[in-house]
């Protein structure tokens, strides 16, 4: 089970759009337009750290089904391959079952949305000024006894 570096497989609907929001996603980033195989590059390297619960790796793969009627072609470089096909054997086992490459691209590219979004929120939240404890984020320390609501400033 090796990941290969010339990948044709044939996607579906929900897949795609899940390449193309990934893509999107990786071009705003980087504010230069992507391609699937340059996010795919660019992630192979991290693809074994994927820390993701194996419930929630199942769901995903159950609602965004890999195989389909709209055919995908892409190229990865040989240290990309090695990365992927690393880990598909880890993923593979971690969920107990065949992992195809269309499964592992599936994988890598909904770790890149939710990696995207987390850093979305986070952003937001700093904008905020919630990531800062409440004493340096309103100015003021409050008691044990009072609620403390982030975004009205406490008199």
């Amino acid at each position: 089970m090796g990941f290969p570096r010339q990948v044709s497989i044939d996607i579906s609907e929900h897949f795609f759009r899940l390449t193309t929001e990934s893509v999107r996603l990786r071009s705003n980033e980087t504010h230069s337009y992507q391609t699937l195989a340059t996010l795919v590059n660019a992630r192979a390297a991290s693809a074994a750290a994927m820390d993701h619960d194996s419930d929630v790796l199942r769901s995903h793969l159950d609602k965004i089904p890999t195989e389909g009627g709209i055919r995908i072609k892409l190229r990865v470089t040989a240290s990309s391959a090695e990365n992927l096909s690393e880990a598909q054997h880890i993923l593979a086992k971690q969920l107990g079952q065949g992992m195809s490459a269309g499964d592992m691209l599936s994988l890598l590219l909904f770790d890149y949305i939710v990696e995207q979004k987390a850093k979305a929120v986070v952003a937001k939240l700093r904008e905020q000024g919630l990531d800062l404890p409440p004493t340096q984020a309103t100015g003021k320390i409050a008691s044990d006894s009072q609620q403390v609501s982030p975004s009205v400033p406490m008199a």
